[in-house]
């Protein structure tokens, strides 16, 4: 009798942990951030002029790390160092580029499922600067929040 009335109030209880515990946009690992629409991936290792979008190949994986509160890290997959992070040049729109992690905004959220299907990235506490877009041949913010970009797990 005693295990039934506890019953509902330990369901309870996970419920509550549960909502109070920020999702993981992702798992941690290596990923491709691939425009939906061109199939190009956002290249990595130029430094500040890292963010040109390009073939899938040697310098497109990022190491995607959670952090807490539900936003991620995206750095150099040949270089933990680094993170994809909002360029130190003042233009609009704002370009992304890859930078010492922590100096520059660099922690994003992911807006859609992991799945195989688009997402909308953006960066943490800077979303006045819109969402992650390609222009041209590179990728900047000012997006509207359409979700136009694919992670594909490669490690």
């Amino acid at each position: 009798m005693r295990i039934r009335s506890i019953l509902p109030l330990a369901a309870s209880a996970v419920a509550v942990v549960a909502l109070s515990t920020p999702a993981q946009a992702v798992d941690n690992g290596y990923y491709l951030i691939q425009n939906a629409e061109s199939g190009q991936c956002l290249n990595s290792g130029g430094g500040v002029f890292a963010g040109e979008l390009g073939d899938c190949g040697r310098y497109s994986a990022w190491h995607a790390i959670n952090l807490p509160g539900g936003s991620v890290q995206f750095r150099e997959a040949n270089d933990e160092g680094r993170c994809l992070a909002l360029s130190p040049l003042k233009i609009y729109p704002p370009a992304v580029a890859e930078r010492e992690c922590d100096i520059s905004p660099d922690r994003w959220l992911i807006d859609g499922p992991s799945n195989g299907v688009g997402v909308a990235l953006s960066l943490d506490g800077a979303s006045n600067l819109g969402t992650l877009t390609p222009q041209d041949d590179r990728a900047r913010l000012g997006g509207q929040g359409d979700r136009e970009w694919v992670l594909v797990r490669v490690g």
